[in-house]
């Protein structure tokens, strides 16, 4: 019996040796099951558009798969977009840190903590992270890129044109146009401090950086008014109608400027150039007023008509019942005076500009978007209560 109890003892391990194995088999697969259920989760929510309940199934899903460095990464990037920063933060910390990482896995950990703390508004350890990663020539792009929007954000725009000439065409960054705002930044400041001479160079020197850009045209243009060099002023309100026809409206108000006698033959010719080249609601019903005065309702008539003809617009439709108003009686003209009250309050309610890139919109001109922080985005809005 003893000798059979020996005989038997291999067997019984070996048996338990597989039943171990097939278990261990088994909880992998179920594990597996259980991340890959909750990937399909995640895709299924995106595909039904119910972002927030995605973004849960994929971080569980990193949570519990292998933890490389890839999935972390993706982690990292996913809690700071939910607004989790401190999880995020002390993901990136332990990553940059890691002894098994190699030194680019460390640099990259150390550019991703540095975005959560721009994300978190805690500028200076941002910056701190991001000076020292500019120092290392393969990481010295994205380094410059986000430096920058440090200095954006706290709005010390000397210390980012600084950046961007030391660093942005050595790193390929294509900075034109954000040196451009740089220097019209630069420019307001001294303008608001009264150095009317030294923003002069600064708009000077922000069109030598984008011979195409609006912005330091109208800059310019209104340090001219001030100065009484209005026909300078003009040429460059014409020049910035004809680069960019989407900002007709806002062109407008410094044409107006121009002009203490909105009498002049001249401002009727540079109304008409204006409307040719931006097709301005604002400008249109501006030019139908000198019309009215040079020659007549009949002539103002037919150009608002042939206006609204061709863009259905509210503010031409109100410019157009008050001149036609003119020839009716008190009672009639009343009521024309309601009806026009009404479409004027409806256009006044409706915000003048809008950002061509996240939708923000507003009352006011901002050369960069307050919303999504993009330069030259906001234009006059469109649309029939738009310009």
């Amino acid at each position: 019996m003893l000798e059979l109890l020996f005989l038997l003892l291999p067997v019984a391990a070996v048996y338990g040796y597989f039943m171990g194995r097939a278990s261990m088999r088994s909880k992998a697969l179920q594990s597996r099951n259980r991340n890959r259920t909750a990937y399909l989760k995640g895709v299924e929510y995106l595909l039904s558009n119910n972002q927030e309940k995605a973004v849960d199934n994929f971080i569980t899903y990193l949570n519990t798969s292998d933890p490389t460095f890839e999935t972390r990464m993706a982690l990292g990037n996913l809690l700071r977009q939910r607004g989790e920063t401190e999880k995020a933060i002390a993901l990136h910390e332990k990553m940059a840190s890691d002894p098994e990482s190699d030194e680019t896995g460390h640099e990259l950990s150390r550019l991703e903590l540095a975005r959560d703390f721009l994300n978190a508004g805690v500028f200076d350890q941002a910056e701190e992270l991001l000076k020292q990663l500019l120092e290392i020539p393969r990481q010295r792009a994205e380094s410059a890129k986000l430096l920058l929007k440090v200095y954006e954000r706290e709005g010390d725009f000397r210390k980012a044109a600084e950046v961007a000439v030391k660093f942005g065409r050595e790193s390929g960054l294509k900075i034109a146009s954000q040196l451009c705002n740089y220097f019209c930044e630069l420019g307001r400041e001294e303008q608001s401090a009264g150095r009317d001479d030294q923003a002069e160079g600064l708009f000077r020197k922000a069109l030598e950086q984008d011979r195409d850009a609006v912005r330091p045209r109208l800059m310019l243009a209104d340090v001219y008014l001030k100065k009484g060099r209005n026909a300078e002023a003009e040429t460059l309100v014409r020049e910035a109608g004809h680069l960019d026809p989407g900002m007709g409206m806002l062109c407008l108000d410094y044409l107006k400027r121009c002009y203490a006698n909105r009498a002049d033959p001249k401002y009727r010719i540079a109304l008409e150039d204006l409307v040719r080249t931006t097709k301005s609601a604002s400008a249109v019903c501006e030019l139908a007023s000198a019309v009215l005065q040079d020659s007549g309702p009949h002539d103002a008539e037919e150009l608002l008509a042939g206006a609204l003809h061709e863009k259905h617009n509210i503010k031409i439709f109100s410019k157009l019942l008050e001149i036609r108003s003119r020839g009716l009686d008190a009672r009639e003209n009343e009521t024309v005076s309601e009806f026009r009250s009404l479409i004027d309050a409806q256009a006044a309610s409706s915000p003048r500009y809008v950002c061509r890139r996240c939708g923000f919109e507003s009352s006011v001109m901002f050369w960069q978007c307050p919303s999504c922080r993009k330069w030259n985005s906001l234009k006059p809005r469109g649309g029939i209560d738009g310009d």
